[in-house]
């Protein structure tokens, strides 16, 4: 595949600015007589699926002032208040036919667009699936309702969502969004909206929002997926869709915003006392382009070169010793329908942020003065002609959904969509054409002059705006002096290993038929098993894992082996500096990490199948080389740990995190976060000897891969860089039964915390847990099934209660953890269930004893009939999706080796077969009856006995503190009669404090 990417011959382009034709060939697509526009074409993957989307070209750019937040208040509308649907049918749909429901999943409002999307099956008799959603989508465009009581139903779900967008990130982004938009209508218009008008809006005004601009001409339906009859679609999107008309006659024409350009930079100072690391942004607006031509793909190309280059060059510099920054990017943003922006974004050290904005400044001053080297250009290039390979590789083995975003942003924004055959030959035709003086003109871009912003971030304020521009000022006499010197080039190796390793052995080669695998034994010790897909042309997923981990620790050394990893991966595991090995490996796709937890050591990754030596290689290198602490290198990484570790106590979130990991595991200091005087006490050589000695026994290791693999080459690599991995005299893998377990026991009795912190803006997150016990033995796998349906149906109806029927939540997660028993055999099997959500801080425990509640009515009634079909679907749906990727055959590899069936049986088909048989017999099982039963034995029954509570709420102000001290001493008091003591109170402490400065200032 590969060496027929590379035989493709280039195109003839005889015209560069001729608009290139929409398609493929088999595409559908046209207008409906009414203006609705379609777009029709058929994917296979995943099979019997298809993505489906109603684009809408409104957003919040076309609201009112007193409209702000109406568009995305009908986005919920849609899903519970339409002429045909009303009290959360259409969420109840689509959980009846397996489709994909939750917060964000299945629509957006941006300032120019309102998406609807849905992923639903095909496989049913005569399309009637596919013919309802396009109705749905019929009664999105022109049937949604907005009564008193339909909006008063939505309004909570959408106040959580502002809510949850007000944590630190999300009024950074919000302050960035004015700042950057200033002059332009979008500055105040987030899709957001405002508190006010969410909260206070009439039915009557959001109506008529949605009837002024929900207009067919205004409208695109995209149908994406396993279509035998593309027609047919076609058919079914007419009929239903092709009846819709706007409810007003006149249409209004929908307005475009441009760029308000600017010559003067803008600054501004940003402080936030809950910013965990400090930040600086600067963005450059420009008119957004329009990738239609020959001649606008080449900007494209361009463009991907150039960040490239520029990133390569970051990353080099936040590794050097004491770098200006820890982390920075380029990047070219598409802002709105009509702007894009240029930036420069960089995180840094507390008290760097002129100093890391001038390295930034600096680097556009040294492009637009030198340009980049032969050599950079040459990595850029590779890197985007190895991202074209793999799209040309895998060119029939698009996800619809991919496909069907790539519609909608031809819908939006006009861009080319074509063959992908075209687009890589396309590709392949102009990479080389770009020259080092092309990408240099780039950074013409990024001159202070271009509608420039710039914002320093921070958690108490280090710089004034005065200081922001100095810096601006230098970096341009410097460069208008000439003064800022080109980059010096460095050295890259060639090759990773310095030699080539004496190949060893594979001494047994084992078939399992059933999973479709190969099991090698290696003459070191090492297992090797691999499964041959074709999911993804492209791929080949790796994991290679050992048992024993941190629990094999002393207690004291706990702290610094845990940090073993984060050092080594830093320092570099594979004998090169990060940096170096990033130039090593231009061009390749290839990569790898390690990991360690409580009873495994892992390392994972993935490559194409032309790069796998290169992983092997890796591999071969991680087992190999030793890990020694560099001083110069050693005290960048310590600097950067040291600020994590005080950014993360500014965040509320991590004592909320803190607190629920001690009351659930009762301190245990596995679960206890780092703190600073960690830092103090660290051993680095002994860290760095711990990480040396998990990756040295290759005998202890299973490594699985699944992809793309060609059976006889890859034994030979195998040979060569695994099996000539050393193994040491006498060693063995560890016995999974002696591993030590974590002294945790989930607490007993009911217990309910409150985290109160201080907060910029009042949130409020909650975590109920209970603790899970499951029966297991060879014979009986089915408990795990049983747990998995459990968390579905507790997700479900806890976001129909929580989120539709009271209104007071946007989302609630449901999942287990089991991470804390060891994987040896055991007649049963601990871990807990944890239900965790965001709301108002007023609605906190009304909502905790709801889920309690909720958890205890369904161990008492058991679910509906509708319920237990609606699981039984999105099971099968999610089943039949996740056995057409590679991920899921690599994970069932790996979980297969490593779990407590394999230690008695060692026989991966007997596993996988037992597996299931599990799934089947609980399918056959599963009744409300029987799941009630599952209730009731994974959980405490009743649970109301058993569970734990941990909410984090804001600490309240002094004023409220004090109102209940009073409130306490004086029952008997009015409310009233406290205010009036508080504010004599308050008076006399500012006469007391008056008089003092009166005195001092005489």
């Amino acid at each position: 595949m590969a060496a027929e990417f590379r035989q493709l011959p280039d195109l003839d382009i005889p015209d560069y600015n001729e608009a290139l034709p929409l398609g493929p060939s088999d595409l559908k697509h046209g207008v409906l007589p009414n203006g609705i526009r379609y777009y029709v074409k058929k994917c296979a993957k995943p099979q019997k699926r298809a993505a489906l989307a109603l684009a809408v070209s409104i957003g919040s750019a076309v609201e009112r002032d007193d409209e702000q937040g109406v568009a995305h208040i009908v986005e919920h509308l849609a899903f519970n208040a339409t002429e045909k649907y009303a009290n959360h049918d259409l969420i109840k749909y689509l959980e009846s036919i397996g489709a994909e429901f939750g917060a964000c999943q299945n629509a957006y409002t941006s300032a120019d667009d309102t998406v609807y999307e849905f992923m639903v099956p095909t496989d049913d008799d005569g399309l009637q699936i596919l013919d309802r959603s396009f109705d749905v989508f019929a009664e999105f465009a022109t049937k949604i309702r907005c009564s008193t009581a339909d909006l008063d139903n939505e309004r909570g779900a959408v106040m959580e969502e502002w809510r949850s967008g007000k944590d630190s990130r999300g009024r950074v982004a919000e302050d960035q969004w004015k700042m950057v938009m200033q002059g332009t209508k979008y500055a105040e218009r987030l899709p957001i909206g405002k508190e006010d008008i969410i909260q206070g809006i009439p039915a009557w005004k959001v109506l008529a929002f949605y009837k002024r601009w929900y207009r067919p001409e205004n409208m695109a339906v995209i149908a994406v997926g396993d279509f035998e009859d593309t027609q047919a679609v076609v058919n079914l999107i007419e009929q239903r869709l092709g009846k819709c008309r706007a409810a007003d006659s006149i249409a209004e024409q929908v307005p475009k915003y441009g760029l308000a350009p600017h010559t003067t930079p803008r600054l501004s100072t940003f402080v936030d006392k809950e910013q965990e690391h400090a930040n600086v942004q600067i963005t450059f607006n420009h008119p957004r382009r329009q990738i239609s031509t020959p001649a606008a793909f080449v900007t494209f190309l361009q463009d991907g070169m150039f960040q490239a280059a520029v990133n390569n060059r970051f990353y080099k510099l936040c590794r050097k010793p004491d770098p200006p920054f820890w982390a920075a990017q380029v990047a070219t943003e598409p802002v709105t329908k009509t702007i894009e922006g240029c930036v420069l974004a960089a995180t840094l050290a507390e008290g760097g942020i002129t100093r890391a904005m001038k390295a930034l400044m600096l680097e556009m001053a040294r492009i637009r003065l030198h340009g980049f080297s032969e050599r950079e250009v040459n990595q850029a290039r590779a890197s985007m002609m190895s991202d074209v390979e793999s799209a040309y590789i895998e060119r029939d083995q698009d996800y619809s959904q991919d496909l069907r975003d790539e519609y909608v942003r031809h819908f939006q924004h006009k861009d080319f969509v074509v063959e992908r055959q075209y687009e890589a030959q396309l590709s392949k035709t102009l990479l080389p054409r770009i020259s080092a003086a092309d990408l240099q003109k780039l950074a013409n871009r990024f001159k202070p002059a271009s509608s420039c912003t710039v914002k320093a971030i921070s958690h108490k304020s280090f710089v004034s705006t005065v200081e922001l521009q100095r810096v601006i000022d230098e970096v341009e006499r410097q460069e208008k002096a000439g003064s800022i010197e080109p980059l010096p080039e460095d050295d890259t190796p060639t090759s990773i290993l310095e030699a080539e390793p004496e190949a060893g052995q594979i001494v047994s080669r084992k078939e399992y038929p059933v999973l479709g695998a190969v099991e090698l034994t290696l003459s070191n010790g090492m297992k090797v098993c691999y499964k041959q897909a074709d999911f993804l042309a492209d791929q080949v997923l790796l994991t290679g894992f050992a048992p024993g981990g941190l629990t094999e620790v002393p207690q004291a050394d706990f702290k610094t082996c845990s940090m073993g990893n984060t050092l080594a991966q830093e320092l570099g595991p594979f004998g090169f500096k990060p940096e170096v090995l990033g130039d090593l490996l231009t061009g390749k796709r290839v990569q790898l990490s390690m990991a360690e937890g409580a009873y495994w050591r892992k390392f994972a990754g993935e490559s194409s199948p032309g790069d796998m030596e290169s992983g092997l290689q890796l591999v071969h290198k991680l087992f190999t080389h030793s890990v020694t602490p560099n001083p110069e290198d050693l005290q960048t990484v310590m600097s950067y740990m040291r600020e994590s570790l005080i950014a993360q106590i500014r965040n509320p979130t991590q004592a909320f995190v803190k607190r629920t990991r001690a009351v659930n595991y009762g301190n245990c200091y596995y679960f206890q976060t780092a703190e600073l005087k960690d830092l103090d006490t660290l051993d680095v050589d002994a860290a760095c000897r711990h990480f040396n000695q998990c990756y040295k026994n290759p005998a202890e290791y299973t490594v699985c891969l699944t992809g793309q693999i060609e059976e006889e080459t890859f034994t030979e690599l195998v040979e060569k860089y695994l099996a000539s991995i050393p193994s040491l005299p006498g060693a063995a893998a560890k016995p999974i039964a002696s591993l030590r377990p974590l002294p945790v026991e989930f607490p007993q009795g009911v217990i309910r915390e409150d985290v109160k912190l201080n907060m910029v803006m009042p949130q409020a997150l909650a975590q109920v847990t209970f603790p899970v016990s499951l029966h297991w033995s060879l014979t009986r796998l089915e408990e795990p099934h049983w747990l998995q349906y459990v968390c579905q149906l507790l997700e479900m109806c806890l976001t129909r209660l929580m989120r539709f029927e009271q209104s007071k939540v946007y989302s609630v997660s449901v999942s287990p953890f089991f991470g804390v028993q060891p994987p040896g055999p055991s007649p049963q099997l601990h871990g807990d269930l944890g239900i965790n959500f965001s709301c108002s801080p007023a609605n906190t425990h009304h909502l905790i004893d709801a889920a309690v509640s909720e958890v205890h009515r369904l161990q008492e009634e058991g679910p509906t009939e509708a319920d237990v079909s609606s699981l039984r679907s999105i099971e099968q749906r999610n089943w039949e999706n996740l056995q057409q990727e590679n991920a899921y055959w690599q994970e069932m590899l790996t979980s297969t080796y490593m779990s407590r069936s394999y230690q008695l049986v060692s026989d991966l088909d007997q596993v996988y077969q037992r597996r299931l048989k599990a799934r089947d017999t609980v399918n056959a099982q599963l009744t409300t009856k029987a799941l009630q039963q599952a209730m009731q034995r994974c959980l405490p029954y009743p649970c109301h006995q058993r569970y734990t509570a941990v909410a984090m709420l804001p600490q309240p102000t002094l004023v409220n503190r004090v109102l209940s001290s009073l409130g306490t001493m004086a029952p008997n008091s009015t409310k009233k009669q406290a205010y009036w003591v508080l504010a004599t109170a308050i008076g006399t402490a500012g006469a007391l404090v008056a008089a003092k400065l009166w005195k001092r200032n005489k």
